[in-house]
């Protein structure tokens, strides 16, 4: 499936070359702004789809803004209107969903505002918990990690831990990477409930019989988990290793002492 046109990979450029702002550098409301979302809601309400394109450049356009610095009364108009991209509107098919791709990624450059609809876009059953929507909500995953708000950090370890699809318990131990300049007994927490789930999976991927259904199934998730957790655990931690069995004995060394 291609799931990046072009205006989604310039997005992703932009994202890249302009400096994170905290926003508020303007005095007054942008009434391109205004213009561009009342433009937005009219993609979004395109039954036929047909408009989507322009939404794409739309939401290039209006992270620009953002990164320029936007008074606190378009902070929040954009955000809504990133918001609704994801939650308004005839739901698109799940091999054309480069528009909310796009508005995931935008929200995920808003900070605290652009976590709740981010997640209540993942908890929504507009993107039914189906095979092909699971790229989507990766993505959604990832962008709320991007966010930085430690308000999401519970949520977040609980798709980690409890999520019966592999991809989101890896996606979202992904996103906790993001809190790697949070205060010290935060990431502590997040690597002892990772390092919880990953033993688990360890010991039950661990058994020999090889007709052991559970065994199999643990072996198969963790192939798709353990690499993005153990980027997160090293960025967390500062450490280096790449195996449950070295994590576990390096944090039962180091809990409870000061981390670098």
């Amino acid at each position: 499936m291609i799931r990046h046109s072009c205006h989604v990979i310039l997005f992703a450029c932009l994202a890249l070359a302009l400096p994170a702002q905290a926003g508020g550098a303007k005095a007054v409301p942008d009434k391109e702004v205004a213009e561009k979302l009342k433009e937005l809601k009219g993609v979004v309400s395109d039954r036929k789809f047909s408009r989507d394109a322009e939404g794409l450049d739309i939401i290039t356009l209006l992270v620009k803004k953002w990164r320029g610095g936007l008074v606190a009364s378009d902070q929040k108009a954009v955000v809504k209107g990133l918001g609704s991209v994801l939650l308004k509107g005839r739901v698109r098919p799940p091999d054309r969903i480069q528009l909310y791709d796009a508005a995931a990624a935008a929200l995920g450059e808003t900070g605290k505002l652009g976590a709740p609809p981010l997640q209540k876009a993942f908890e929504s059953s507009r993107f039914p918990r189906k095979a092909q929507w699971i790229m989507l909500r990766e993505s959604l995953l990832k962008a709320l990690g991007k966010t930085k708000d430690e308000g999401m950090v519970k949520f977040l370890v609980d798709v980690a831990q409890r999520n019966p699809e592999p991809a989101l318990q890896a996606a979202a131990g992904q996103a906790l990477g993001n809190f790697d300049d949070s205060k010290e007994s935060l990431r502590k927490m997040i690597v002892d409930k990772l390092l919880r789930t990953y033993g688990s999976m360890e010991s039950k991927a661990s058994v020999i019989d090889h007709a052991d259904i559970q065994a199999q199934n643990a072996r198969e998730r963790l192939a798709v988990v353990s690499g993005k957790w153990n980027q997160t655990l090293r960025r967390l931690t500062g450490q280096k290793f790449d195996r449950f069995a070295d994590w576990q004995r390096w944090f039962n060394k180091n809990k409870l002492k000061k981390w670098k």
